[in-house]
């Protein structure tokens, strides 16, 4: 399975601006970030919390010259420092950032709290042990479907000739979700485009119009 667009349903930053829980944000600082910079590394020396307040990022691991994506981050989603991970800014992006210990100290006295922050580190997880799964088992065409139907499904939108992804990526982008290069996505998105099942709209918006074949794609690869 691809990085999913969206991590989660819940909104932390939401949730945490209510008034019963507003306190949390209170050790939060804001922090600023230009696409492609770095936000935290496995070297970084202390562990933290953020929560995205706009903008896109990327979490992945890197080995040797190869990076795998384990998810993107969107506004609302939470993420600890504290795996061996780099997360990194997709286009310009603000975060809010606070220190773990502190956090779990005020976590300690909203006990009705935690497990809906548990909740979507998990969730976390278990998309990276998805892509893992996908990057082992699964050839690029497969990933690719699967990252289109995740897409149809998370934020597609009826269209009289299909439905819309209106995805904010870039062939790049995708290549780097996916696990291969720029020219293997160009190159399979051509070929769907070319056999009638998708068509690109823009730069950065798809319309799928058939995803019961792409489905079949995805099964008969």
């Amino acid at each position: 399975m691809a990085a999913k667009m969206k991590l989660s349903d819940i909104d932390i930053l939401k949730l945490f601006s209510t008034p019963d829980f507003a306190e949390l944000l209170s050790g939060f600082s804001k922090r600023e970030y230009a696409r492609k910079e770095l936000i935290s590394s496995p070297y970084d020396d202390k562990d933290s919390i953020f929560i995205v307040q706009s903008g896109r990022l990327r979490v992945y691991l890197c080995y040797e010259d190869r990076e795998f994506t384990l998810a993107l981050l969107e506004a609302g989603d939470i993420f600890s420092t504290h795996a061996p991970t780099y997360a990194e800014a997709m286009e310009n992006s603000v975060i809010l950032a606070a220190d773990t210990r502190s956090f779990q100290q005020k976590i300690i006295e909203h006990p009705e709290i935690t497990g809906t922050v548990v909740k979507v580190l998990g969730e976390l997880l278990n998309n990276s042990i998805n892509i893992i799964e996908g990057l082992v088992f699964k050839d690029v065409k497969q990933r690719l479907y699967d990252f289109l139907l995740n897409a149809v499904a998370e934020r597609g939108k009826e269209h009289s000739d299909g439905v819309i992804i209106e995805l904010g990526l870039s062939t790049e982008d995708i290549a780097l979700l996916i696990g291969t290069t720029r020219q293997t996505i160009s190159m399979l998105m051509n070929e769907l485009i070319k056999a009638g099942h998708i068509r690109r709209l823009d730069r950065q918006n798809i319309l799928i119009i058939n995803s019961e074949i792409l489905s079949s794609l995805q099964q008969g690869s």
